[in-house]
């Protein structure tokens, strides 16, 4: 049995450091220990959240009354022009290991934080590339059925999301067929472009989805004049304004007032409706929505 801890503070394993104690949690080493930490949960009559990079998730200041998973299953194997990675994997090892052999399409999500199954989960895409174009084939935890390999398809992927955020099933492993290196995917004007765009200090990605293609909610916010605005210790970046940034002691109360102070301002002078690409969890597991 993988070792369990009990009351486990949260918030040193997200990047916004924000967050109370889990009641259980666990490092999943393997994709094959993930099923057995869900039957845990299950026979402890508990929720239980699967915690990838942390680079998306507020939890709750209460801390959560369940069993969190701490996804370091890392193993990637490359066979030709595919690529089997464990879910855990942060993407850009998955990345780095695709550019070692010469294989290309991935590499323009250089720069995304997380894992490789977090990058599933909401179809992580960049420079108009979704992981989703390259899936062949994923291995989920499906409860009351077990571990079922499923065809792209199945996945429906489409704008920063997938049918797993209806399903709740798991990503165990990722099949991904990709093409050969294209020089021109990987230049060193667009690493130093990503690189200037992103602050540094306790922010995650992207917090919210771009409303639409020609939309991109950070200029939205920016042309609001929303940048450096401040509710309690989060604060909007004044590098861009669809990162959000813990500047002191933030709450997860503080980044739900942020939310919706900036949701309000862009449909207020925009009429352009804000969605959070972050997930915020309350302390028995559920999504909070804005």
């Amino acid at each position: 049995m993988v070792e369990i801890n009990e009351n486990v503070p949260l918030a040193q394993h997200t990047a916004y450091k924000i967050g109370g104690n889990a009641d259980y949690f666990a490092d999943a080493t393997s994709s094959e220990q993930i099923p057995e930490l869900i039957e845990f949960a299950h026979s402890k009559n508990i929720p239980f959240f699967m915690l990838g990079g942390g680079c998306n998730t507020v939890f709750s200041d209460k801390g959560f009354r369940g069993l969190v998973i701490h996804n370091k299953a890392t193993k990637i194997e490359v066979h030709g022009s595919r690529i089997i990675a464990e879910s855990g994997a942060m993407l850009a090892m998955v990345i780095a290991e695709a550019r070692k052999h010469e294989l290309g399409g991935i590499i323009k999500l250089v720069g995304l934080p997380g894992t490789i199954g977090g990058a599933i989960y909401g179809n992580a895409g960049a420079q108009g590339v979704e992981i989703g174009d390259f899936v062949e084939s994923v291995e989920i935890y499906r409860p009351g059925q077990g571990i079922i390999e499923e065809q792209k398809e199945y996945f429906q992927f489409s704008y920063r999301t997938s049918i797993l955020k209806q399903t709740k099933e798991i990503v165990l492993k990722v099949n991904l067929d990709l093409p050969n290196l294209d020089p021109e995917d990987v230049t060193t004007e667009v690493l130093q472009f990503r690189a200037q765009k992103q602050p540094k200090g306790k922010v995650a990605g992207s917090f919210f989805k771009n409303p639409t293609s020609t939309e991109a909610a950070g200029y939205l916010i920016d042309k609001a004049g929303l940048k450096g605005t401040r509710v309690g210790d989060i604060e909007v970046s004044q590098q861009h304004g669809n990162w959000l940034m813990n500047v002191g002691n933030a709450t997860q109360e503080d980044v739900i007032a942020m939310a919706k102070k900036l949701k309000q301002e862009v449909k207020n002078k925009f009429g352009a409706d804000l969605e959070p690409e972050n997930i915020l969890i309350d302390e028995f597991g559920n999504k909070i929505d804005i």
